[in-house]
């Protein structure tokens, strides 16, 4: 009972009055409203995301988020019908490198949706809509802009918010996790009732642990991640998720570790389950993306933290195919960066070859000592030849940092062997041995104190001991 009465009380939260499933003629999500060319049946998954049983005819895609003064011209406020996973867009033309008119929905025709040029949208689509922001100048601008780029001559983020509408054959379960909005597949396959809660630890709080309300506040819209490699981050809509890969990761990693907290022990005594619902989401449009040839591949720090939320989902849920995230081909980026050295990386680095980025400070080859010792490497599986012993070598106080909450969970709930890189377990003990989280730099490069005081009360590498 206590799964089901949450579930009616966050439906009502989200919207008073709402049965599970109504006839509606429109439907208005994160300051984007879907108009329709009548009455449909339509609900929302346990996340709070939309379905609307189809197939549908959309009239209008229109927004209320835009400031006095600006009006979008015909392509901006894009939309997609589920996405690929290369580096185009159908979103923003701000973003003049990734965008393709051809996929932008918003667009029937060349022309935007009217009730005269609709969008016909079939069972088994998922509708991602955008707004974007928009300017004249940088200092004219609609107020919150992310700054303007060089490289792009746009904001980063060119995206305000995002929402995802689902269209699907029949009223799925009471209770259902949203499809993932990558690919054609909308099968319905999980619900909240499904989760093995006694999976999840009950550690007593610790300093610094984050308030859970903030960080359902974070993950509540969905997080639009499809578009490939740091091209991504520029159409990670502003009011939904974090833009670069490392603050991605560090939300991520302490959700992944709050969830293990006893949530009676912290003030006021809150429920676990909507962020937990929108972490196993993440995990399931993560999953989606993976399984329509997207990944996460080794670049600066755009792409961590993926991976264990997939393999959360797969134990909370007990799906084989997430669980077996570790024998996937996809590519990972914590994966990718770690290693144990070995005579190779020890003749790469004192060869011709060698070319390693010296801005941290004079690049240090690998020695015969070294072979065994786990590492780091800014492109280490794809680029070798970059590799640098040095410490305070470009993005390693990037990366590093975040590793730990990973790891830390993923032992909390005996996932080692199923992660199956051992070399980035290794290498975070070492990381951790070394600077105790705070890494090679301070603020945004140091671990989460949260991270860090869990970490020294459950013993790191002993972490699948805790109570």
């Amino acid at each position: 009972m206590r799964t089901r009465t949450w579930l009616a009380g966050l439906i009502m939260v989200l919207s008073p009055g709402l049965l599970f499933a109504e006839d509606v003629a429109q439907i208005s999500q994160y300051g984007i409203t879907w108009r329709f060319d009548k009455a449909y049946p339509a609900g929302k998954f346990v996340t709070g995301d939309w379905w609307v049983v189809g197939p549908v005819k959309v009239v209008g895609i229109t927004t209320d988020r835009h400031a006095p003064g600006f009006v979008p011209a015909p392509g901006e406020d894009g939309s997609m019908v589920n996405p690929d996973t290369d580096e185009h867009q159908g979103y923003c033309p701000h973003i003049a490198s990734s965008y393709q008119e051809k996929l932008n929905a918003s667009l029937v025709g060349g022309k935007p949706v009217t009730a005269d040029n609709p969008l016909a949208l079939q069972p088994s689509s998922s509708l991602v809509s955008m707004v974007s922001w928009l300017y004249k100048s940088e200092q004219e601008a609609e107020p919150g802009m992310p700054k303007i780029q060089g490289y792009s001559k746009a904001p980063r983020s060119a995206t305000r918010t995002g929402a995802v509408l689902t269209v699907l054959a029949a009223t799925p379960p009471e209770g259902s996790f949203r499809p993932p909005y990558c690919g054609a597949d909308k099968t319905v396959k999980f619900q909240f009732k499904q989760l093995d809660l006694a999976k999840l630890k009950n550690l007593a709080p610790v300093n610094a642990t984050p308030d859970p309300a903030k960080l359902a506040e974070k993950m509540e819209r969905p997080w639009i991640d499809h578009v490939n490699e740091w091209l991504g981050a520029d159409i990670h809509p502003t009011e939904n998720m974090p833009n670069y890969g490392r603050e991605i990761a560090q939300t991520l990693s302490q959700v992944a570790l709050l969830l293990h907290v006893d949530f009676a022990k912290l003030p006021g005594s809150p429920s676990k389950d909507k962020l937990l619902a929108e972490f196993i989401q993440f995990g399931i449009d993560s999953t989606g993306i993976a399984d329509n040839g997207g990944g996460w591949p080794h670049n600066g720090g755009h792409e961590l933290g993926r991976k264990w939320p997939i393999l959360f989902a797969g134990v909370m849920l007990n799906d084989a195919h997430m669980k077996d995230v570790g024998h996937w081909k996809t590519r990972f980026q914590e994966d990718e960066q770690t290693f144990y050295v070995t005579q190779a990386e020890v003749d790469i680095t004192h060869s011709p070859q060698w070319k390693p980025d010296p801005r941290g400070g004079a690049p240090e080859p690998y020695t015969k000592e070294d072979i065994g010792l786990p590492e780091w490497g800014i492109w280490h599986a794809r680029v070798p030849a970059a590799d640098n012993r040095e410490w305070k070598a470009p993005y390693r106080g990037i990366n590093t940092p975040i590793y730990p909450g990973f790891v830390l969970a993923t032992r909390l709930m005996g996932q080692e062997e199923a992660w199956n890189h051992p070399a980035l377990f290794a290498y975070t003990d070492r990381w951790m041995k070394m600077t105790g989280g705070t890494g090679v730099h301070a603020g945004s490069e140091a671990t989460p104190p949260f991270v860090v005081n869990l970490w020294k009360a459950y013993g790191g590498k002993d972490g699948d001991k805790a109570p």
